[in-house]
């Protein structure tokens, strides 16, 4: 299938549309089992086909989440319509079901699309934010792709885990550190102030925490002092390589801007914390180990107010 540039939805270009009806139908459908469940059919004239894995999620409340996306066909010509996203919480076996709309879709439809919104919103914690995290990539995905036929060019890893490891410190905002899994909501941290190149405070408003039984694997990132020194003064003093590790995936700020962690490469410049020196300094990057040999169950991620925190003393973004 060719996508369009002018595209319905997340990349279809419909010839026909999704009705109330449609709507219904296919939000009617019991669907037993999405983790096996790729393609279906629904009576004669309406196909779900989903290619991709699930969006995996798992808050510090300890409740793993799942949004499975799936196309929605309708017709002999298999006509793209819309988007069902699954929610599921499988240790409870709850699910919710949503079908997105294709532009095409008169305004009938949108209405009672948003009202299942609001409805299950408020019923289910967790709902709306997965939601629109997944279709969130979904968007930016169909529009990188725009135009190119069959080929994938904005390719999905699969990982949707942004972390840092237990034992990872994070400095608080009167110098000392503690580690991820200790922080709160509402707990005074250092942040980087990305136009004046200063520490300053802001507020932890989330923590969360991810698990997988299988383990999750972590880059390591070796950093040393390169000479420019920033908002302090006096002579340099040699350091000790310092070591960061995270998910591959994971957003850092680096001199040209935000990087994941598996796009760092050597000689790119991080920022450092230096307590003696009350500033910031540039460390260079000597150093990228993919831990292929290691993988960790559980891993962090801070929410701030500021987006971005220490971890090591160095510059992370939240994700």
């Amino acid at each position: 299938m060719i996508l369009s540039s002018a595209s319905d939805g997340f990349g279809q270009a419909a010839t026909q549309a999704l009705t109330l009806e449609d709507y219904k139908k296919i939000a009617s459908f019991d669907l037993r089992n999405p983790e096996e469940d790729t393609y279906l059919k629904l009576e004669s004239n309406y196909v779900l086909d989903r290619e991709a894995k699930p969006y995996v999620f798992n808050y510090s409340d300890g409740v793993e989440r799942k949004i499975y996306m799936y196309k929605l066909l309708k017709g002999a010509a298999r006509d793209e319509v819309g988007t069902m996203a699954v929610y599921a919480t499988p240790k409870s076996l709850k699910m919710i079901k949503v079908c997105i709309p294709g532009t095409g879709a008169d305004k009938q439809v949108w209405d009672y699309y948003i009202d299942e919104l609001k409805h299950n919103g408020e019923k289910e914690p967790g709902f709306l934010s997965t939601l629109a995290f997944a279709l969130s990539r979904e968007y930016s995905r169909e529009h990188a792709n725009a135009g190119k036929g069959t080929s994938t060019v904005a390719k999905e890893d699969g990982d949707y885990d942004f972390c840092f490891p237990a034992g990872s410190l994070v400095t608080l905002a009167d110098g000392t550190a503690i580690p991820i899994e200790r922080v709160q909501a509402g707990d005074k941290i250092r942040s980087f102030d990305l136009a004046a190149h200063t520490t300053r405070e802001t507020t932890v408003t989330g923590l969360q925490a991810h698990f997988k039984a299988e383990g999750i694997p972590t880059i390591k990132l070796v950093l040393l002092p390169t000479e420019e020194i920033f908002a302090s003064a006096g002579a340099w003093a040699a350091a000790v390589p310092i070591e960061i590790e995270a998910t591959g995936n994971h957003p850092i700020y680096t001199k040209a801007g935000k990087k994941e962690m598996r796009q760092i490469k050597e000689g790119d410049i991080l920022y450092r914390y230096d307590s003696a020196r009350h500033g910031f300094r540039e460390y260079k990057v000597a150093a990228q180990l993919p831990q292929t040999h290691k993988t960790v169950r559980q891993v962090y991620n801070l929410e701030t107010e500021s987006g971005n925190y220490l971890i090591n003393n160095t510059v992370v973004l939240d994700k």
